[in-house]
């Protein structure tokens, strides 16, 4: 036993007691506030995130609500099928894309687009996208790539769109 404040107690019939530890209350120090000083009350039930004035709110961007079968698994599941998605003949890839060839793939049956320099059939992708069609079509038949950074620069999109690359755009 370590310390005497663990040693038994025998009473006078011979049972084995265990002292009371505990110092009377008066002896007692207050409880601690648990809460650290200056950290913040918690926010009222009627406060908004983010703030209304706040550059996240400013910069929102809605999501539209997608059809069953486009979420992001979906997405991986086409990419990794084994279909052509690169719309053009697996023989001809990699395609040298000029920037006549380029605007004449703008509508939503035929849609490319260049990001950093490579040219990538997004048709395929473009029920999947959480923005929805008509955001991604702003960059149809041109150059997405500033357009693709402002609201996706951590998105690994050659990963994403590795099997609809068609070429490199030349100009």
């Amino acid at each position: 036993m370590v310390g005497s404040s663990a040693r038994q107690v025998h009473s006078d019939s011979g049972s084995t007691r265990v002292p009371n530890l505990l110092t009377p209350s008066s002896q007692r120090l207050p409880t601690p506030n648990r809460v650290p000083q200056g950290v913040l009350a918690p926010p009222s039930a009627s406060a908004s995130f983010p703030a209304i004035n706040s550059a996240q709110r400013a910069g929102a961007r809605h999501k539209v609500v997608l059809q069953p079968g486009c979420s992001p698994l979906d997405w991986a599941a086409l990419n990794s099928s084994g279909k052509n998605l690169r719309g053009i003949d697996p023989r001809d890839f990699p395609v040298r894309v000029s920037k006549d060839l380029l605007k004449s793939h703008k509508t939503v049956d035929d849609c490319w687009t260049v990001l950093n320099g490579k040219v990538y059939n997004i048709t395929p992708y473009l029920r999947f996208h959480p923005g929805g069609v008509d955001e991604i079509m702003k960059c149809a038949g041109k150059d997405g790539t500033s357009l693709f950074m402002k609201y996706h620069a951590w998105v690994n999109y050659e990963r994403m769109l590795e099997k609809c690359l068609v070429g490199m755009f030349i100009g």
